[in-house]
């Protein structure tokens, strides 16, 4: 079973180490403003210049502070988005080794949007938010010694009204996960709906269902806007009150300075260090938010990735090999042969052989190799990838044949008239051979698995039961390819009907 990623890899540590070190710099920083500004403010009261020194420092301070918060931010996003880069692989890969059967289970839209909401969450986290809490994690304390460097009295008085506003975040802050939660139920069910439903928006608007499709667009955005305006609101609650607490800090650091027990100029030091860290405390609280919604986004990528997957990684062999079935009436495929499976469930099983679903209750055996052959599949529909008529005939191809090559395979397959359209290979072919014809997809597939030098060849598909030239195709197909030919088609009878050719 795959996991998430893990932080803590070598790239990604680096820049974690990074951001502590440029906050514990800007907590320095943050110690040498404090004090130049109470030595900057203290002869001001007396009337004497300014020191050089006291200049220097405070200027020195600004610019460090400026290079660490830009650095921090910095290393931060690509902290973020090397996370974001781990998962997106890792949920592809778990994707794509799915068995078909549990991938068609699943909605189109549900897995489209594990790369947008999730991955988002993950960047927002991991780039933002838990970079924020390492920084405040520096700079917070080492303004609390600061402010008890500058006055203990002070200090005390300052941080209680602090202190208490932390506390009173953290108790309203549980809340914040389930707001998520309902947030993303409302944004995913519209983000689904439109990704499925855009493709037939014609279709739809041609049975009258427009109006219908706004008015439930409409209701799920008025509640999508409900949830949203509730969750912002929890957040900037929680702002709110840590910058309550700021303010209240400052008034307490006033009113114990009107007692006289601390000087102007210790006085205004302390104000600047509180007006320093009211931005790492507002961090705080924009970090549990994308904390949350992390947390929710995690919870369904774990359970992605928990679904069983099979492992698909073929032979580089180029041989053919048999393919045999001994619980299935003891059927063998005889290597570099054809045959064909007519029964009920032959397409099922078409999709165990190719390796796009599993069946504990089904044994394969591929010869004597310990791991799948190179199989090419073609079923219903013909599975192509925007590009060029080269590209799209040579997915398969470890290593891209000549053009010469390329154009002989298509010719022999009856598709000289589509090379010698204009741009010949270089004619763009649409996403899964939109705008071709039924028989030149099929063509297409069966001159990539030609190209692609698989080693079993699996066919299980209603274009080649339609199609009137199959004799010559398959003669043509067995000349070209030295690969197991498996014919799978479907009957009403529960008999396997199995017959070879010589090769």
């Amino acid at each position: 079973m795959r996991t998430l990623p893990p932080l803590a890899t070598r790239d990604r540590a680096i820049s974690a180490v990074l951001v502590v070190g440029c906050g514990i710099v800007q907590a320095a920083a943050l110690a040498v403003a404090a004090f130049a500004t109470r030595d900057a403010f203290a002869a001001l009261h007396g009337q004497a210049p300014l020191a050089l020194r006291t200049i220097l420092e405070l200027g020195f301070a600004g610019v460090i502070a400026a290079l660490c918060l830009f650095a921090s931010r910095r290393q931060a996003e690509e902290l973020g988005q090397s996370y974001a880069i781990a998962l997106r692989r890792v949920l592809y890969k778990q994707i794509a080794s799915l068995p078909k059967s549990r991938h068609d289970q699943r909605r189109t839209g549900a897995l489209s949007l594990r790369f947008v909401g999730d991955l988002s969450a993950a960047r927002l986290w991991f780039g933002r938010g838990l970079p924020d809490v390492l920084t405040a994690m520096v700079v917070l304390p080492g303004a609390v010694a600061i402010l008890i460097a500058l006055d203990e009295g002070l200090a005390l008085t300052a941080l209680t009204p602090l202190g208490l506003s932390l506390l009173l975040m953290a108790a309203l802050a549980w809340h914040l996960e389930r707001r998520h939660r309902r947030l993303r139920k409302r944004r995913a069910s519209i983000a689904i709906s439109m990704i499925e439903r855009i493709a037939i928006a014609p279709e739809l608007d041609l049975m009258g269902r427009t109006g219908k499709e706004l008015r439930a667009l409409d209701a799920q955005g008025a509640a999508l806007k409900s949830d949203a305006v509730a969750r912002r609101g929890r957040t900037a609650g929680l702002q709110g009150i840590l910058q309550a607490g700021v303010a209240v800090s400052g008034l307490a650091i006033l009113w114990f300075a009107s007692q006289g027990t601390a000087t102007p100029a210790t006085v205004a030091a302390s104000l600047s260090v509180l007006a320093l860290v009211a931005m790492p405390l507002q961090d705080l609280a924009a970090a549990w938010d994308q904390y949350c919604a992390w947390s929710v986004a995690r919870q369904k990528a774990q359970r992605l990735l928990s679904d069983p997957s099979i492992t698909r990684r073929p032979s580089k062999e180029k041989t053919p090999v048999s393919v045999t079935l001994p619980d299935i009436a003891d059927l063998t495929a005889e290597a570099g042969k054809v045959t064909r499976i007519v029964a009920p469930n032959a397409p099922e099983l078409a999709r165990l052989i190719a390796g796009l679903d599993h069946d504990p209750k089904v044994t394969i055996a591929f010869g004597d190799q310990e791991t799948p052959p190179k199989t090419a599949f073609i079923g219903d529909t013909h599975i192509g990838i925007q590009g060029s008529l080269r590209r799209s005939v040579t997915l398969s191809a470890r290593k891209r044949p000549s053009d010469e090559a390329v154009a002989k395979v298509l010719c022999a397959f009856g598709l000289s008239a589509l090379l010698d359209a204009p741009r010949g290979l270089d004619q763009r072919v649409a996403e899964n051979g939109k705008g071709l014809g039924a028989g030149q997809t099929l063509r297409l597939d069966l001159a990539r698995a030609v190209l692609g030098q698989a080693q079993v060849i699996v066919i299980s598909s209603l274009r080649w039961d339609v199609e009137p030239d199959q004799k010559a195709l398959l003669a043509t197909l067995h000349s070209m390819t030295p690969a197991t030919i498996i014919l799978a088609n479907a009957a009403n009878n529960s008999n396997f009907l199995e017959y070879s050719e010589a090769s």
